[in-house]
């Protein structure tokens, strides 16, 4: 608990320093939601899209938040027929180009919620940013993406 409280003032500092130290750094959060998960399961999917409008490189070292245990990069693979989720570390992103998370191809798996959410919820994420501040992104709960 104390080292996740850590990380958030760690990051609300960045954003504060931000403007000065990565001005170079401009990345764009859009299309952030959350899938609603079935009863009684304890891991949620999440998608969003990012894109880097800046002149430099970025990479997303991780993603937290409050509502989850853990959160973690995935990309789904099809192996022999069947779907697996393969845990990625990071995601790079070269200046001037976007990545998408989405169904079926790369994907927040979020964990152990510490609540119940249900569609018209929402939850705050913290992107975590290797050369840039952390980014807080709110993305609401949805049943499925036409909610």
């Amino acid at each position: 608990m104390i080292q996740r409280q850590l990380q958030y003032a760690f990051c609300a500092l960045l954003l504060v320093l931000a403007p000065a130290v990565f001005a170079g750094t401009e990345l764009r959060i859009s299309n952030a939601w959350i899938r609603e998960a079935p009863p009684g399961s304890s891991v949620l999917a999440g998608y969003l899209s990012i894109e880097n409008a800046g002149k430099a490189a970025v990479t997303i070292s991780g993603i937290s938040g409050d509502d989850f245990s853990a959160i973690e990069i995935h990309r789904t693979v099809i192996e022999n027929g069947m779907a697996r989720m393969l845990s990625i570390g990071q995601i790079d992103i070269p200046a001037g180009d976007s990545f998408v998370l989405e169904p079926g191809g790369y994907h927040l798996m979020l964990f152990k919620p510490a609540r119940k959410l249900a569609s018209g919820d929402s939850v705050e994420l913290l992107l975590h940013v290797s050369n840039g501040p952390c980014l807080a992104v709110t993305a609401p709960v949805l049943r499925n993406r036409a909610d």
